[in-house]
């Protein structure tokens, strides 16, 4: 071969490898980078809107509980642990009207992790239970987190036992113990929140 079909044979070779190599990662990372951008696009969207929902939510959940409060402000003092990354209090609202406050409790259900907000007044009294989010499947074990099996704790300063089957308070669901007992765990950590906080100040 002569040195110019040495060339050329080179620069088909290079624009082989180019189309069939080089291109398509250069395509594939202009894709990877557009729906990068979309995404990033869409959340910074959708994120603010996610959250302005989820404490108008929350917000009113506080209100149905606490129905004294006149409204609330985030308590910033010590949260109770009951036990690390399974039983514990997320976050308190106390009324500002001293009314009481509502805490989110975080337990660990038959699914997994169960959240929770429970009501309690100035005098350390339960005002209501809700479950806000579980993954249990629907069926015998969620019916521990209907409203008629909810307000058996209403008016409990005091809970015997963390679990649901020695307290002796409260009437549980035969074959529903684990949501039932994580649901008590989650009331008992409100009342230590209040004995913890020195009540309602």
């Amino acid at each position: 071969l002569s040195l110019r079909e040495l060339m050329e044979v080179q620069r088909k070779m290079k624009s082989n490898t180019y189309k069939e190599y080089i291109a398509p990662v250069v395509v594939l990372v202009c894709i990877c980078l557009a729906v990068t951008a979309a995404l990033a696009l869409v959340y910074g969207i959708t994120d603010p809107i996610i959250k302005r929902n989820s404490k108008a939510t929350a917000d009113k959940t506080r209100t149905e509980l606490l129905k004294d409060a006149d409204s609330f402000t985030e308590y910033k003092g010590k949260l109770v642990v009951e036990q690390p990354g399974a039983v514990y209090v997320k976050d308190v609202y106390v009324a500002n009207n001293k009314a009481g406050f509502v805490a989110t409790c975080v337990t660990k259900s038959f699914g997994g992790e169960l959240t929770m907000m429970v009501g309690v007044d100035k005098n350390g009294a339960v005002t209501g239970v809700e479950v806000t989010n579980h993954s249990d499947t629907p069926g015998l074990g969620t019916k521990d987190f209907d409203s008629g099996y909810l307000k058996q704790y209403k008016g409990l300063k005091a809970l015997k036992a963390t679990n649901v089957k020695d307290d002796g308070q409260i009437k549980f669901i035969t074959g529903a113990s684990v949501s039932g007992s994580a649901i008590h765990y989650g009331v008992y950590a409100a009342l230590h929140q209040y004995k913890e906080m020195g009540g309602v100040k």
